[in-house]
């Protein structure tokens, strides 16, 4: 008799929280940096906000998505590898489009900041 594993719930559990998690933290960040920003764009440095304050909570919130992508996939039977090789490609290419986004905003803001100086 052929038994399946077990799909893994805790990880799906695990990859939902992280995300969420982490996801609220990014757009917290955003709102401060932007309010920041808008009060005092002369002192505010764009640069600082690409750096790690934006970067760590952003790719707490792409793992968590991959985690529970690639575990919610495995509910459906696929193996660990499988589900990942799918996953991975998915997260990566989706979290590098909305971060070249999210540079790309940042850097309208720094051109309006230098237009006014």
């Amino acid at each position: 008799m052929y038994n399946l594993p077990q799909p893994p719930y805790i990880l799906i559990a695990v990859g939902l929280l992280m995300s969420l998690s982490s996801g609220v933290v990014f757009a917290k960040l955003i709102k401060q940096l932007v309010q920041d920003w808008s009060e005092n764009p002369a002192t505010c440095n764009i640069e600082t906000m690409r750096g790690l304050t934006l970067q760590i909570p952003y790719l707490g919130t792409a793992s968590g998505a991959l985690i529970f992508l690639s575990s919610s996939l495995q509910l459906f039977g696929f193996t660990n590898l499988v589900a990942y090789s799918i996953c991975l490609p998915l997260t990566l290419g989706t979290g590098l489009v909305v971060w070249i986004q999210l540079t790309k905003i940042l850097d309208k803001m720094e051109r309006g900041i230098k237009e006014e100086n």
